[in-house]
C-alpha cells in the first residue's frame, strides 16, 4: 500500500512538472522570451535523463521544433544545426520508447524543412525526406493538427519551382485549425496551436483574403492579448496597409 501511494504521488508530480514545463513555454514564446525557452530544454532533458518519460521527451522534441525555428528565422545557422542534432537523437529515443507516432513524424518533416534553410544546396533531397514524413504522418493519423500544420507549412515556404503555393497551404491551415479546435487539451495554453493561427493569418493576407485575416487576427488577441508577436508586429502592419478589415 505504501509503496503503490509513493508510485501515485511520484507520478502525480510527474504530471505538474510536465505541465508546468508546457505553461512556461506557452509563456514563453507569447512574450518572445527565447533564452528562458532556452533555460527550460536544458531542464527538460536532465529531468528526462533522471525519469526516461516519453512524454516529457516530446515535450521536450516539440520545444525544439519551435526553438529551431525561432533561430533559423534570426540565421542563428550553428545554434540551429546544434538542435536539430539535439532532436535528431531525441527522435530517435522516441521511437525506440514505442512512439513511433504521426506527432513525432510531423515534427520529424519539420526538421527537414529548417535543414533546407540551413542547407540550400540539399533541398531536393531534404524536401524528399520533408515530404515522406509528412505523408507517412498523415497516413498514421489523417486528424493529428500537426501533420496538417506541417503540410501547409511545407506549401507555403516551398519555393514555386518545387510545387510550393501560398493559395494551396491555406485549406491545410484551416483543416489543422480546426483540428486543433477539436480538442479542448490541444489549444489550452499551447504555443503550436496559436502559431498555427498565426500562420493562417499571414496566409489569408499574403493570398489577399484580407477580411479573413483581420478576423483571424483578432481572434488570436481574444484569445491571448499579450501575444506580442502580434500585438507588435503582424496586426499594427495589417491595419496600417488594410484599414477597416
Amino acid at each position: 500500500m505504501k509503496y503503490c501511494l509513493t508510485l501515485c504521488l511520484l507520478l502525480s508530480l510527474l504530471a505538474v512538472n510536465a505541465q508546468d514545463y508546457k505553461v512556461e513555454i506557452y509563456q514563453s514564446y507569447m512574450h518572445e522570451k527565447m533564452d528562458h525557452w532556452r533555460d527550460l530544454m536544458t531542464q527538460m532533458e536532465q529531468d528526462f535523463q533522471n525519469t526516461s518519460d516519453p512524454d516529457l521527451l516530446y515535450d521536450l522534441l516539440e520545444a525544439e521544433y519551435g526553438y529551431a525555428g525561432w533561430l533559423v528565422s534570426v540565421k542563428r545557422k550553428k545554434e540551429a544545426e546544434e538542435i536539430l542534432l539535439s532532436a535528431k537523437r531525441h527522435m530517435a529515443q522516441l521511437t525506440e520508447l514505442g512512439r513511433d507516432n504521426a506527432r513525432v513524424y510531423s515534427l520529424k518533416g519539420a526538421f527537414f524543412g529548417f535543414q533546407i534553410m540551413l542547407e540550400p544546396a540539399r533541398a531536393p533531397k531534404l524536401g524528399r525526406l520533408s515530404m515522406e514524413a509528412n505523408e507517412k504522418a498523415l497516413k498514421l493519423d489523417p486528424d493529428e493538427p500537426q501533420a496538417w500544420l506541417e503540410k501547409a507549412n511545407m506549401d507555403y515556404y516551398k519555393p514555386v519551382i518545387f510545387g510550393g503555393s501560398k493559395k494551396k497551404a491555406v485549406p491545410s491551415y484551416e483543416k489543422a485549425v480546426e483540428l486543433f479546435e477539436s480538442s479542448e487539451e490541444r489549444t489550452r495554453e499551447n504555443w503550436v496551436y496559436m502559431n498555427c493561427l498565426a500562420g493562417l493569418g499571414i496566409a489569408y493576407e499574403k493570398t489577399r483574403k484580407f477580411s479573413e485575416a483581420g478576423r483571424v487576427y483578432r481572434k488570436i488577441l481574444e484569445l491571448e492579448p499579450s501575444f506580442k508577436w502580434v500585438v507588435e508586429e503582424l496586426y499594427p502592419k495589417f491595419q496600417e496597409k488594410h484599414p477597416g478589415k
